[in-house]
């Protein structure tokens, strides 16, 4: 799927500096709230980046623009067969610039790449800008999670 592209986004590896950027970005209200993050510490945090270094089922990925970290996303509970598509624009600049269809692309490129068969997304079932970004690249609802959330899928 093409998407007008409005920037161009440098993909990295997660990296320190993204990672302290995430910590202000995931305690943004907001951000926090769309994302559905529970709360966290910044010890937890940091084990968890020094975790996916050696997991395979995480692959995390930050988008930079002008020299700064934008956006962090990626796949997790990668099992060879489908994965959890998961990200966030944490400069709010940036939001409806087409940097989280950009994104996804390379997500999905990356997901084709591992050999996985699909792969799912959680969300609110508020977030509408969540939903229609996934509805254009194809995603369908799979389920209901509970009140709040929904789950929908995509085939590779």
């Amino acid at each position: 799927m093409e998407f007008r592209r409005i920037i161009d986004i440098d993909i990295r590896e997660m990296d320190e500096t993204a990672l302290e950027k995430s910590w202000e970005w995931l305690n943004d209200p907001e951000i926090k709230r769309l994302t559905i993050t529970p709360d966290f510490s910044k010890e937890s945090q940091r084990k968890w980046f020094e975790s996916i270094k050696n997991r395979s089922d995480y692959w995390v990925i930050a988008g930079w623009h002008n020299g700064e970290p934008i956006v962090i996303a990626g796949l997790k509970h990668i099992n060879g067969k489908d994965a959890e598509i998961f990200g966030y624009i944490g400069n709010k600049d940036y939001w409806g610039k087409a940097v989280a269809a950009d994104v996804m692309s390379k997500i999905h490129e990356h997901g084709k790449s591992i050999g996985l068969e699909s792969i799912y997304s959680t969300m609110l079932k508020d977030n509408r800008n969540s939903i229609r970004l996934h509805t254009r690249f194809g995603y369908k609802l799979e389920k209901e999670l509970d009140e709040e959330r929904i789950m929908m899928r995509i085939p590779l």
